[in-house]
Order: structure tokens, then C-alpha cells, then sequence
């Protein structure tokens, strides 16, 4: 609602160009509420919605000079301008805040699954290790070559002075050992739900 202003329109305008705080008073009583309400129903947080009037009133005075030639209805319009765009601005920021803590959350989430899994990752692959170590030196050994070293079949075969099909039977034989203990430690089971 309106108040009574002080002084007539034009004058009220150029006190406010002038710099007079009781114009500016006046101003702020006639406009603060309805600002107040305006950006209310725009966004529905008062403590924003009061710091959207004032913005906006701050707004004006430090435009002050630039209204000496308007009428209070321009004022008036240039007052709820600012406020609607500080709404937009409040809700904008509210979004963005809102999606970035649903982002990190998602991604904190998902650091710590990883997390998890990675350590669940490595428990296994150390106890496959321990296992592997269990087999006969030979066995290790074409392991290693197989899985850490990426040798193919043919590399193998001239490594160990032996032939492709020596070394396919060799390879079988040393993962159906290791698979045996696997199952027998209950540790196939896991493997296969971690990496499927």
C-alpha cells in the first residue's frame, strides 16, 4: 500500500537527486512493502524477499541522478524491475546450489562405491595372488607370462623352448588348478559377481 508522500512528486524526485535522506525515507516507506510482498510471492523466503527490497531501494538511490527528469510512476516501475530480476537472479542461484549439491552428493556417492569396490578389488585379486603362489614354480611362471607380462601363446612357446600346443596344455592345466582352489576357498563366486 501507498503511503502519503512527504513531498509532491517532482519534488520528492529531485530531493532524492540531491541526495536527501528524508526523500529517500519517504521513498522507502512508500515502496518497501509492496517490494517486500512483490518479491514474497516471487520466490516465498521473506529474508530474501526483504533483502530483495532493499536491494532494490539501494539500487535506486545509487541511481538517484537518473530520475531527476522522471515522474514517480517511472521510479516506481524501475524499482519493481530490479526486484523481479534479483528473483529471478535468487531463484536462478537457488537451482543451481540445489543441482551442484545433488551433483556432489551423486559423485560422493559414487567416490565412495568406487571406493569400496576398489578395496574389495584388491582383497580378491590378493587372494587369487596368494592361490597363483600356491601353484608349482613352472605353473607361476607361465602365469605371470600369460597375465603380467601380456605374452602371446607363440612368445611363450620360444621363451620356453617348447611348442604353441605344449604351452595352451600347460596354461589349462595351471587354471583348472587355480579355479579348483578358487572354488574351494569360495572365491570364484565373488569373482564372478565383482567383474559380471
Amino acid at each position: 500500500m501507498a503511503t502519503t508522500q512527504p513531498y509532491p512528486e517532482s519534488e520528492l524526485l529531485l530531493r532524492l537527486a540531491a541526495g536527501e535522506e528524508g526523500a529517500m525515507k519517504a521513498l522507502y516507506e512508500s515502496y518497501f512493502s509492496r517490494l517486500y510482498y512483490f518479491a514474497f510471492k516471487m520466490i516465498g523466503v521473506e529474508r530474501e524477499a526483504e533483502d530483495i527490497a532493499q536491494e532494490a531501494l539501494m539500487s535506486f538511490w545509487q541511481r538517484r541522478d537518473q530520475f531527476t527528469h522522471s515522474t514517480l510512476k517511472e521510479a516506481g516501475s524501475y524499482l519493481f524491475t530490479i526486484a523481479r530480476n534479483r528473483c529471478y537472479n535468487y531463484t536462478r542461484d537457488k537451482n543451481t546450489r540445489i543441482s551442484k549439491h545433488a551433483e556432489i552428493a551423486a559423485e560422493q556417492e559414487i567416490s565412495e562405491d568406487s571406493l569400496t569396490l576398489n578395496i574389495i578389488r584388491e582383497d580378491i585379486f590378493n587372494r587369487i595372488y596368494q592361490e597363483i603362489q600356491q601353484l608349482a614354480p613352472a605353473q607361476v611362471a607361465l602365469l605371470k607370462m600369460i597375465f603380467i607380462e601380456n605374452l602371446d601363446t607363440a612368445e611363450i612357446a620360444e621363451r620356453l623352448q617348447t611348442t604353441p600346443n605344449n604351452v595352451r596344455n600347460q596354461k589349462a592345466r595351471a587354471l583348472e588348478k587355480l579355479k579348483t582352489a578358487l572354488l574351494r576357498k569360495k572365491l570364484l563366486t565373488q569373482i564372478l559377481l565383482l567383474f559380471y
